[in-house]
């Protein structure tokens, strides 16, 4: 399965991006239940804005949300943490 995690806005506006095969890793199965673990529903976008807040593009296999860096929590923080540790950079 292919992850891709991509970071936009903040104050200085620049963008940085991320990616993982997950079959290609050493332990598929420990990210088939990160992903596992995820709400079935898209995280719910707060109106409440924050400045110069990042936002968070996460794409898994054929689904992709957008989720402000204020909102990101629980299983999608852990989600995005793993894919920047272990993911290779795109641009």
């Amino acid at each position: 399965m292919h992850i891709v995690v991509r970071r936009s806005g903040g104050f200085a506006g620049f963008a940085r991006g991320w990616r993982i095969d997950t079959d290609s890793c050493d332990d598929p199965g420990a990210w088939d239940d990160l992903v596992g673990a995820l709400p079935r529903e898209a995280p719910v976008r707060h109106r409440q804005t924050v400045p110069d807040d990042f936002t968070w593009t996460v794409t898994v296999a054929r689904t992709t949300v957008e989720i402000p860096g204020s909102q990101l929590d629980g299983p999608w923080a852990a989600l995005v943490r793993r894919v920047r540790d272990e993911g290779d950079p795109v641009t």
